[in-house]
């Protein structure tokens, strides 16, 4: 056993994990760039897979890491680190992993590649770690901590660090740091040099990046409209515009695989519906008359343009800054500039939380085409849609608008699942809740096209219900504007619409009806996910998105299932000459390693709608769980073993039920607090649940160190290959049964390792 670790080790040791966390979310933000949205979990699932075996390998061949002093050996795997993260990006912009519109062996080839390339990184990370755990094991304590801390401040400081340019250059800036940890970890001259080495080759390789090409990722998508302008590397999306081909009033905003059509208007003239292509939309203000309008997500300027049009006075929520600055300022001169144009008042941030934060009465809130389709960091940990498509947050819209105003919600008809109806079905669900008996004639949905010809649906509702006069107007406004209504007071229905008008009740026509169109929750705010459990692949009619994020999560958990079981259970055949240890006990360490993560993906999303984006959820959740996960395992030397495991796990299992009851209603009721002060809020209400998780490991590796020393590394990795499996599981518990369920399936897992440490083995000295 090798002595206490140095501070400088300590250190070095931190900033290895800051550097592996802040990979995985550049990672998550890299590849949701070029591929479809619902890969955004491949970048976590790839680093927790080649962490968890990296610990596995230091298990498996432990004299190729026994024989070195610990902290040369560290040292020598830091220069690894960097240059795995060197080699990471120069090897994925030069493979084409586009998704295309169907697959191919090329694509599937390259996608392989890229994800053997990007767990190299992972992988020498972990070995880090591992032999940090196993050769330290008598100082696990503080040892934990600094990795956990190390983490904390790589959570907290990576969200950031996406504003500063392309993932790909902030990946070969984080084997700066990895170079660095390399020369905190020893003095080992050959070790140094080479560190030094790694870290001059990264800067140089940032250099030519700014006068070349060699770093630069192609789009995910193909156009024929030229090369973008103002690409905008943000937390959220990768963000550029196209000027308009000639003839064409309309200039093209991607952000990441998403679109939409920026208008380009005629001098000071305000292009209308005709020419935005807005028509069932703009029925709105026909009955509202002029007025103010709330837009919520402007996109490309068309839902801003439209109001403005009609006579209204315009503020916008616009969760994404990097929409804006494409719009407003890179095409700017062509587009008009709608989000600072006069008569428009343009916020960025969350559509809730920034509208929960004023008293503000609207006569009409409109979200035209306003989607989630772009994965983002959080996502990339949660997987879950943001929440301005649920039950409470059509309540919220209607409280916010004045009497007879109008809430005006478009979508299409077919993207990933029936989007229209699901809309239509969420209005019905909303005015019920507030006990209208016939919402039908609270509502109105109109067909129309989009911009580039898929059938739309517009949902017009108001608490009042609409007068023959102004259905009369709707009707025949919907005639010349769209292609009709489809669903309201007066028939006649077909299709879906029908069977929706002769259902008995609400519910009985989500339940039987083909897809899962029922309204969504902030429980289970998963719009575009309308597949059940037992109809995956079995989808009838035509979808703009063949390939739907349920189905291809079920694959992913289905292939890490097998991966991880090879993982857990290889290493007893495969092991050293000394007698594994049974798998029994390496139980506990899968258990809290699956528990930690679903405890994680839950707490992400409740605090996505409290603190107003995806990105403040990511980084302070992180922060707070990894920071407060070191304290208590600081703290874990000064409690018995025995009697602070069962301390810590009781604890655990109690705060994180009553969290699951709890946290939901609390948090809704304090989203009207200043952000600082929601900040501060919700890391004293993770901190006690992430002191209790903190000790569970340390108490859990002391005790397998007395009764099988050489395991320690495998059941690090144990714990690893746990998570790599909980990142996927969780986000299907939430999709099916919801984040409830979720937080109570990691109460579960801790409450059974609770159990393991009452029942289990200890060692006599402990």
């Amino acid at each position: 056993m090798s002595n206490p670790p140095r501070r400088g080790a300590l250190v070095g040791l931190g900033l290895v994990t800051a550097a592996a966390l802040a990979l995985q979310v550049v990672l998550t933000r890299m590849f949701s760039s070029v591929l479809a949205y619902h890969f955004s979990f491949l970048a976590i699932s790839l680093s927790l897979l080649g962490t968890g075996a990296g610990a596995l390998v230091v298990y498996l061949w432990p004299k190729r890491f026994g024989d070195e002093e610990a902290e040369v050996l560290l040292g020598r795997w830091c220069v690894w680190f960097a240059l795995s993260l060197i080699l990471l990006p120069l090897a994925v912009v030069n493979l084409d992993i586009v998704m295309p519109g169907k697959l191919t062996f090329g694509f599937v080839a390259n996608l392989v590649a890229a994800c053997v390339v990007a767990s190299i990184p992972p992988f020498a990370s972990g070995v880090v770690v591992a032999v940090a755990i196993s050769r330290f094991a008598s100082s696990i304590g503080i040892v934990y901590a600094a990795d956990l801390i190390g983490a904390g401040l790589g959570a907290l400081l990576a969200v950031p660090v996406l504003w500063l340019g392309p993932a790909p250059n902030l990946i070969v800036m984080l084997a700066v740091v990895a170079a660095g940890a390399g020369l905190l970890f020893t003095s080992d001259r050959t070790v140094r040099l080479g560190a030094l080495g790694a870290g001059v080759l990264a800067v140089v390789l940032l250099g030519l990046s700014g006068m070349t090409r060699i770093l630069y990722l192609e789009p995910g998508h193909s156009t024929k409209q030229g090369a973008p302008v103002g690409e905008h590397w943000t937390p959220l999306t990768r963000a550029f515009g196209y000027r308009p081909a000639k003839a064409s009033r309309f200039g093209i905003l991607i952000y990441d695989r998403v679109y939409a059509p920026v208008p380009i208007p005629d001098g000071d003239t305000l292009p209308d519906w005709r020419i935005l292509r807005t028509g069932p939309q703009a029925i709105g203000y026909e009955l509202t008359g002029p007025g103010r309008t709330l837009v919520i997500g402007g996109g490309g300027g068309r839902d801003i343009y439209t109001a403005l049009s009609e006579g209204q006075q315009v503020d916008v929520i616009e969760l994404n800054e990097g929409i804006r600055r494409v719009v407003d300022e890179d095409l700017g001169d062509l587009s008009g500039a709608p989000y600072s144009r006069k008569g428009v008042t343009t916020v960025i941030g969350d559509g809730r939380s920034a509208l929960a934060a004023r008293d503000t009465k609207y006569d009409q809130i409109h979200m035209g085409f306003t989607d989630t389709l772009s994965a983002n960091a959080a996502q990339g940990f949660a997987l879950a849609e943001n929440n301005l498509y649920t039950v409470e947050a059509f309540q919220d819209y209607l409280d916010h608008l004045k009497p007879r105003g109008i809430l005006n919600v478009s979508r299409l008809y077919r993207l990933v699942g029936d989007e229209a109806l699901r809309v239509a079905v969420l209005a019905q669900a909303a005015l019920e809740q507030r006990g209208i008996n016939n919402p039908r004639a609270h509502m109105v949905v109109i067909r129309g096209t989009d911009f580039l010809g898929p059938p739309t649906g517009t949902v017009l509702m108001r608490l009042e219900p609409f007068t023959d006069a102004e259905l009369d107007k709707i009707t025949r406004l919907a005639g010349e504007r769209g292609e009709g209504v489809v669903y309201g007071p007066r028939g006649p229905y077909e299709g879906e619409w029908k069977e929706l008008v002769a259902a008995d009740s609400l519910e009985s026509f989500c339940n039987g009806y083909r897809l899962n169109v029922c309204p969504p929750t902030d429980d289970q705010p998963f719009f575009f996910n309308m597949d059940r459990l037992g109809s995956v692949g079995r989808r009838e009619g035509k979808y703009w998105a063949a390939t739907t994020p349920f189905s291809m999560l079920l694959l992913t958990l289905g292939i890490l299932t097998v991966l991880s079981a090879i993982a857990f259970v290889a290493p007893i055949y495969l092991a050293p000459d000394a007698a594994p240890p049974p798998l029994s006990a390496l139980m506990y360490f899968g258990l809290i390693g699956l528990g930690f993560l679903l405890v994680e993906i839950t707490l992400i999303q409740r605090l996505v709608l409290f603190l107003g984006f995806p990105t403040y959820a990511l980084s302070v959740v992180l922060f707070s769980l990894l920071i407060f996960s070191g304290v208590g395992s600081a703290l874990t030397n000064r409690i018995a073993p025995r009697q602070g495991m069962t301390m810590c796990l009781t604890a655990a299992v109690i705060l994180i039920v009553l969290s699951s009851f709890t946290l939901q209603p609390l948090l809704r009721a304090l989203i009207w607090l200043p952000l600082g002060v929601r900040v501060v809020v919700a890391v004293l209400l993770v901190a006690p649940i992430a002191m209790s998780l903190g000790m569970a490991m340390p108490y859990g590796l002391r005790r397998l160190e007395g009764l099988y020393p050489s395991a320690v590394p495998y059941a690090w990795g144990v714990n690893g290959v746990a998570s790599v499996l909980a990142s996927v599981f969780g986000v299907v518990v939430a999709m099916l049964f919801g984040f409830t369920i979720a937080g109570l399936v990691a109460a579960a897992c801790y409450g059974a390792a609770l159990a393991h440490a009452r029942f289990g083995d200890w060692p006599a000295e402990l």
